[in-house]
């Protein structure tokens, strides 16, 4: 490890194969082997207090291959390659930047056989992750994370612990996932997370995660956030593509949380609700389901509450059967019996229809049609279809 002197509010890292003049601009420069030490220590630089007071820093990885050989600090929920600090200022609250290359998919950080092998069954592990709980914010943007298998649990951005996290261009890939016409047999396992949000509160920061993408994990997005917005986070080749407040240990989930234009393609299971007494509001607009039949074949759950009730708001969304196919009016969303306090809507499914398609569409609990066959305004109750006088429609 080398470093120079400077003075600035951003730390620049680079891989031992970055360009040379990448390495002459750093103040850390990579060998290859043991990198997250390396950051390591460009992060615990952010928790030296300056002029008396810790402040707020950017570090920059430069474009770069990037190796996790071991995962050596530890906190309450396993071990953890490159570890956040709790420390903080008289605020209460510092924001820590972590970036790559903007926009280049050239910051590459891999999770090594090595590293993988290193993780005993059971055990969980992440790659970014919290020594305990605070209110700082955390960013990270533009940071590709390759892992070796998928059948430990690993977790690439684990925001648990962090007062808040926020994510911006940040691509996970299983070197071993499937693809649109080959399966991945057996599946990931679960524990086995791209992205694993915070505990809660994020403490009035700012929390957005945009334009990330997850291919070939247990859970694409593990999301357990309050007052978080998800815009166009994509999740592919996966057991679960998105769940909800599926951590182990400490739920607390009351306030609402937004996705746009969210993208669930080839995973074996549509979204998954976990308990939550705190009946949390999720709103989902212009969702994209692509179910392959392949994929969903291996586990093929639709989305479902483990609790039915536990959650309120909407959703609306298309679904097809894979790619280059029309958008099916007649796949469920909701296994039966879950989703009952959400309005959803399939946008391929008509408000006014004949009977033959009323009866062809895979309803939503709460939906209305008007039936131009009966000449009457119909509600599905989730276990038939009535008119407005409660009189069954068949």
């Amino acid at each position: 490890m080398e470093q120079s002197f400077r003075t600035s509010d951003v730390i620049y890292i680079a891989a031992a194969d970055s360009a040379e003049q990448d390495r002459m601009l750093a103040d850390y420069v990579c060998t290859g082997a043991n990198d997250q030490d390396v950051i390591q220590a460009a992060v615990d630089l952010i928790y030296q207090p300056v002029c008396g007071e810790i402040r707020g820093r950017r570090i920059i990885l430069l474009p770069g291959h990037y190796f996790i050989t071991a995962f050596p600090r530890r906190n309450e929920n396993g071990r953890v390659a490159v570890m956040m600090r709790a420390g903080t200022n008289s605020f209460a609250h510092i924001a820590i930047l972590i970036a790559g290359s903007e926009h280049t998919e050239s910051t590459v950080i891999h999770v090594t056989k090595e590293a993988y092998d290193s993780v005993a069954d059971g055990e969980s592990c992440s790659v970014f992750g919290c020594e305990a709980a605070n209110w700082n914010h955390h960013v990270f943007k533009d940071l590709y994370v390759t892992v070796h298998d998928d059948r430990k649990n690993i977790i690439c951005f684990d925001g648990r612990f962090m007062g808040s996290m926020g994510l911006r261009r940040c691509k996970c890939l299983c070197d071993t996932r499937g693809n649109y016409s080959q399966v991945k047999d057996p599946l990931p396992v679960e524990g086995f997370v791209a992205f694993m949000g915070t505990y809660g509160s994020n403490n009035m920061w700012e929390e957005k995660w945009e334009f990330c993408q997850a291919e070939g994990f247990g859970q694409g997005f593990a999301v357990g956030n309050e007052h978080l917005l998800l815009h166009k986070c994509a999740a592919l080749f996966g057991r679960y593509g998105f769940t909800f407040n599926n951590y182990p240990s400490m739920n607390t989930i009351a306030h609402p949380m937004t996705l746009l234009n969210c993208i669930d393609e080839a995973n074996a299971n549509f979204w998954k609700f976990a308990k939550n007494t705190f009946k949390q509001c999720i709103n989902a607009y212009n969702t994209s389901f692509e179910l392959m039949p392949h994929w969903f074949a291996l586990s093929g759950n639709y989305a479902r509450e483990e609790h039915p009730g536990d959650y309120y708001g909407s959703i609306d969304y298309v679904i097809n059967h894979g790619y280059a196919t029309e958008n099916d009016p007649t796949i469920a969303l909701w296994e039966r019996g879950s989703g009952i306090h959400f309005r959803s809507v399939n946008h391929i499914q008509k408000t006014i229809c004949t009977t033959e398609e009323r009866l062809s569409y895979a309803p939503n609990p709460g939906q209305e049609v008007f039936d131009s066959d009966l000449n009457k305004k119909l509600i599905y109750t989730g276990c038939g279809w009535v008119d407005m006088l409660g009189n069954p429609a068949e």
